[in-house]
């Protein structure tokens, strides 16, 4: 799925429909109306109906109902966009994106201000399928980015290549696996769904139990991953990968390859050490033969200095055997099935490691900047503010007058803007 950040991304002339009438969808309003490129015709909703700041709010089975092909293109402004653009394909909808707002990421922007001219967050994105269409990289501009990805998919990697050029990111792609150890292994491809493709057996005992649930409609797991090809494919380390590219320092890395995460962070030691944070995708339930689960990856990521945030993105599931699917009871509860995976965030927490007397070498000035923007990022806001106070009086203690003022007049103005744009 498509991901835009400004009206100017739409098509001149377009008259759109904004899928979702909460705080995003007002905020695309506001920007739309303020532009002469676009028009917006309505608010849809899954469930209401109705007006709101002049639009009328249309529930989406109505509009289905109205305009069977669609209505021109289709705008989502919610939190909960992948389930949207799901229940969208299924209706047979293609003319649709998703709208982040970044410039609410104020610290970022400011930060970004204060990097030595030149200096790009680095970034690793393991199992970047979808990596043009990720939302997890907004609010960094693409100037300030370089980008390293891993995909098994030769062409796929360089089409990613060509479309990240486009929008000045600085990105390379790499069409390899990675696992704790060099050499050729047996990947199990799902041509139901190849983002559940993965180095581990599938444990259809456990797939062929569960239910996955969308607006009106629900899939069986295992029959939707089946047929599973086996192939065999070439393996490399994050460690042999660094110095054979010879890259200086990686700040962040997203790590999504279906239960091979704890095995490439294994192998890589001389790249960890310099990162400040990470999204992992880890599990609840072993629906993969021999899959590491949570508690395993938790412990080793907190042993090398990572403190656990929080969980995003959680996938729950129901049950094949259920006569009903309480995803599809607008009633009950908005909290469903089990909870069986999830993609968890570890940043480094310095007020902690200084109080548990740990090095602290890896803060440099600019490590400090970005750990604060990556943190907002992920709405760590609060978490992002204490980093720089932090780092204000670290410098402040060290005699560094300079960058201390300026971290300083950054939580001035972003704690103002802050209050200015959200207190409301």
């Amino acid at each position: 799925m498509r991901h835009i950040t400004s009206v100017g991304q739409l098509p001149q002339g377009a008259s759109i429909s904004i899928y979702g009438a909460g705080g995003a969808g007002r905020e695309l309003l506001r920007q739309v109306r303020a532009s002469t490129r676009v028009r917006a015709l309505r608010f849809l909703d899954s469930t209401k109906s109705g007006e709101l700041d002049g639009l009328p709010v249309e529930r989406f089975a109505d509009f289905l109902a109205a305009h069977p092909g669609g209505d021109g293109p289709i705008v989502i402004a919610s939190t909960h966009d992948d389930e949207i653009s799901w229940a969208l394909r299924q209706a047979g909808l293609t003319d649709f994106c998703s709208f982040k707002d970044s410039s609410r990421y104020i610290l970022c922007n400011l930060l970004c201000e204060l990097l030595p001219e030149g200096e790009r967050f680095t970034l690793l994105d393991i199992g970047a399928r979808d990596a043009t269409s990720d939302p997890r990289w907004l609010g960094i501009p693409p100037e300030r980015m370089r980008l390293y990805g891993f995909e098994l998919d030769e062409e796929g990697c360089a089409e990613m290549a060509r479309a990240m050029s486009l929008s000045g990111m600085e990105a390379r792609f790499f069409p390899y696996g990675l696992w704790g150890a060099r050499g050729r292994r047996t990947f199990h491809f799902s041509q139901g769904h190849p983002g559940s493709s993965s180095f581990y057996p599938f444990n259809f005992e456990v797939f062929d139990r569960w239910k996955i649930s969308a607006d009106q409609a629900v899939r069986h797991e295992g029959r939707f991953i089946r047929p599973v090809r086996d192939m065999t494919v070439e393996l490399s380390t994050l460690d042999h990968w660094r110095v054979e590219q010879a890259v200086a320092s990686v700040d962040f890395m997203k790590l999504n390859v279906q239960g091979a995460e704890l095995e490439i962070l294994r192998a890589g030691e001389s790249v960890l050490p310099e990162v400040v944070g990470l999204l992992a995708e880890v599990a609840f339930v072993e629906n993969y033969q021999g899959r590491p689960l949570f508690s395993e990856v938790d412990r080793w990521l907190r042993s090398r200095g990572f403190t656990f945030f929080e969980f995003i993105s959680p996938l729950t599931v129901g049950r094949n055997a259920s006569p009903v699917s309480t995803r599809l009871l607008p009633g009950f509860h908005h909290w469903h099935g089990q909870l069986v995976e999830s993609h968890a965030l570890y940043l480094r927490d310095p007020v902690a490691l200084e109080l548990q007397g740990q090095d602290l070498a890896v803060f440099s000035f600019e490590k400090v900047l970005k750990l604060a923007a990556l943190a907002e990022r992920y709405f760590q806001v609060e978490f992002a503010f204490e980093v720089l106070a932090w780092a204000e009086a670290r410098f402040r203690g060290q005699g560094d007058t300079a960058r201390a003022d300026a971290l300083r007049g950054v939580i001035d103005s972003a704690a103002q803007g802050y209050q200015e744009t959200f207190g409301r």
